[in-house]
Parts: structure tokens; C-alpha cells; sequence
């Protein structure tokens, strides 16, 4: 099946009509969506829509995001970067074939105005930082995205320490000088692989803060993006022997 995208006019009408929704999303449905062709349009991507079925839902306390991560990437392979920020795209499938992971992966709070507010964070994706953390289904795509660009490390290993703390993923995710130079990311990605296969200290809050700290003074005097694979990974074991003085991590 190709992509489907939400009209412009259709999104921000679904927006907008999150308070008259709130039943639908808490326990009914969106069909008249994927039925009616007039309020989405087909992008030139295929999209594996079986793959959807192997999504796994929330069970005491478990999220499977792993898990989770690779189905969906699966699902829309060879999905580029570009077209993964178009908040049409994630807000068609959340409503329709992800619903219920969804709702079920983010309940929907019982009070009113808190439960409009959830929907808009979590079925929707306005920014960046909404499409890389909070849309239920664009954050999946997005960290596994992530992890593909170190194609050196096992998809599966790398996800389990990329999903591991969520501060450490978010200093990394949110920071420039590492989210943009995918030699430093893959760097500093091995490192927390083996942390997270050894004793994990990286992952301690302190431990990695210092480490950020660290990469971001040499992004002010160094130019990282020419950094090749080599490159970065010596800089990242210097900084974590000397700086952080781990023998061990």
C-alpha cells in the first residue's frame, strides 16, 4: 500500500475537534478516515501495513519499545528522514491502523482537559521535538532511525542501550553537535552498547552529563563534522578516560 498523509485542511480540522472526540479517541474509532479518499492523499512510498499486527501493547508496566521500534521502521522502509517530519503522515496512522497501540501505549487521562492536551502531544506532531518524543508512533521510527545510522552495531543491542535511560537518550538526541554528526553519534552509541553489555557507568546521570559537557567543548574549537568513524571514536574513549576517568565503563 502507498503512505497515506492527511490533508491540510483535515488535520487541523482533527486538531482543533480534539475536545468533541474525546469517546472516539478513549474508546471508539477514526474509520471514516481511511474510507473517505477525500481527506488524505498517497505519497510515492510503500508502506508494509501487515507489518502493523506485530506492534506489541503495553502490559504491566512494559512497553516493548524495542520491539516496537524495528516492527514500525520495518513497516515504512525506506522512509526518508524528510518525510518522516511530515506531521500528516504519523497523524493519519495514529488514528487509524495505530489506534489502538496508541491509546493503549499512552492512556488517556480521565479528566477532560488534560486528556485534550495528551491527545495533542500524543496523536499529533507540530515540531520536531513533538515528531522525535511524543507522537506515539513518529518517536519509534525516529529512534530507530537513529541506531540505523550506525549499521556497524546490531540493531536489536543498539535500540536496548539507545532505550535504556530515557535522560541519557534525550541529552543525546538533543544536542546538535551530536544528533547532526552521525560519526560522533555512532561513537558515542558504541560506547553506551558496551556500558550497557559491562557495568553501565556511562549511563549514570553524572557520568554522561560530564561526557556531553565534554564533546560540546570540543565542538567549539574542533570541526566535528569532519570527524571520520576512526576519529570519533578515539576522541570519545579519550574524553571517557581522561575526563571522566573511567577505565571501565
Amino acid at each position: 500500500m502507498k503512505a497515506r498523509l492527511l490533508k491540510g485542511t483535515t488535520l487541523e480540522e482533527l486538531r482543533q475537534a480534539v475536545p468533541t472526540h474525546l469517546q472516539q479517541y478513549r474508546s471508539g474509532n477514526f474509520e471514516s478516515i481511511e474510507v473517505d479518499d477525500a481527506l488524505w492523499f498517497e505519497l510515492d512510498r510503500e508502506v508494509n501495513e501487515s507489518r502493523f499486527k506485530d506492534m506489541t501493547f503495553s502490559k504491566a508496566g512494559d512497553h516493548y519499545e524495542v520491539d516496537n521500534c524495528i516492527v514500525l521502521y520495518d513497516a515504512f522502509n525506506g522512509l526518508t528522514a524528510y518525510e518522516a517530519r511530515d506531521e500528516r503522515l504519523w497523524a493519519y496512522y495514529v488514528h487509524t491502523h495505530l489506534l489502538e497501540y496508541s491509546r493503549r501505549r499512552w492512556p488517556i487521562p480521565n479528566d477532560d482537559d488534560q486528556a485534550v492536551a495528551h491527545i495533542r502531544r500524543h496523536f499529533f506532531a507540530r515540531d520536531k521535538r513533538q515528531s522525535e518524543r511524543d507522537n506515539a508512533a513518529s518517536r519509534l521510527w525516529w529512534m530507530a532511525h537513529l541506531c540505523a545510522r550506525v549499521p556497524e552495531l546490531d540493531r536489536e543491542v543498539a535500540l536496548e542501550a539507545f532505550l535504556y535511560k530515557s535522560d541519557v537518550r534525550a541529552n543525546l538526541v538533543e544536542r546538535p553537535t551530536t544528533s547532526q554528526s552521525t560519526e560522533l553519534f555512532g561513537a558515542i552509541l558504541e560506547k553506551l552498547v558496551t556500558s550497557y553489555r559491562g557495568n553501565k557507568k556511562l549511563f549514570e546521570r553524572q557520568a554522561f552529563r560530564r561526557l556531553m559537557a565534554e564533546v560540546n567543548s570540543i565542538g567549539g574549537f574542533k570541526l566535528i563534522d569532519c570527524f571520520d568513524n576512526a576519529q570519533a571514536s578515539n576522541v570519545i574513549s579519550d574524553l571517557i578516560s581522561t575526563k571522566l576517568t573511567l577505565s571501565d565503563i
